[in-house]
């Protein structure tokens, strides 16, 4: 009697296990969050680099609000020199049943969705700008010691970003404000910092005496977000 209650119990709990599993993924693709293609063509049409210009935590964030129509296609600031906007048009003027269609024949895979379409509205991509590589850890490391014997490139360190993007063409931003503190570059070339005043803030630094460099350093402690304080903004 016992061994067949149990055999009983055991197929019925079969039985609701696998009820319980297909109900889940009944459930599950039922109710699912499909991604929106147009989404993902932006984001597969934008630089990748996550470099907080636009104002967005990165490629994706932007990608969605442009999608929304919250954005203008120039919003991209990196991404002006490498045909990002006329991209982005060509995406905009497409059809949603258009872009479906091109998704599902690509495989859901946006990059080669992307080709697809810009072959199909005939707005072939321009030449793309070799994308910048971030610098490694050890890299970003060599240029901060640096900073210790140069009090004008710590100050203007502490004005840059500091997300150590690349896109000024050094490897990180200790790096590129050794440079700007010898005058061997100009602080436009921070892409990210054009929306937070860097040249401005890089010329005010200049401006000022190696005491006023000084104490400021000694005020903030060296605190880039401090610095950033101080200087306005």
């Amino acid at each position: 009697m016992k061994t067949v209650i149990i055999v009983y119990s055991t197929i019925l709990l079969g039985i609701l296990g696998l009820t319980s599993g297909l109900f889940l993924a009944f459930a599950a693709s039922k109710f699912a969050v499909k991604e929106d293609p147009r989404v993902k063509l932006v984001e597969a049409a934008l630089p990748g680099i996550n470099c907080g210009a636009c104002g967005f935590p990165g490629c994706s964030g932007f990608a969605k609000a442009y999608a929304d129509g919250k954005v203008p296609k120039e919003g991209c600031i990196p991404g002006r020199r490498s045909g990002v906007p006329e991209k982005l048009e060509a995406i905009t003027k497409t059809s949603q049943e258009k872009i479906l269609a091109i998704w599902k024949e690509s495989g859901e895979d946006a990059e080669k969705a992307l080709q697809k379409l810009l072959s199909a509205t005939g707005a072939p991509p321009k030449p793309v700008p070799k994308k910048p590589v971030r610098p490694s850890p050890d890299e970003v490391a060599k240029y901060k010691g640096m900073l210790k014997d140069n009090e004008l490139a710590s100050l203007i360190y502490g004005a840059l970003p500091n997300i150590d993007c690349g896109l000024c063409g050094h490897p990180g931003c200790a790096a590129f404000a050794l440079k700007l503190a010898a005058s061997e570059e100009k602080p436009e070339k921070c892409v990210p910092g054009m929306r937070q005043n860097v040249p401005e803030k890089v010329a005010k630094i200049k401006k000022m005496s190696s005491n006023e460099i000084k104490k400021m350093l000694e005020e903030t402690a060296g605190d880039p977000k401090k610095i950033k304080e101080k200087l306005g903004g």
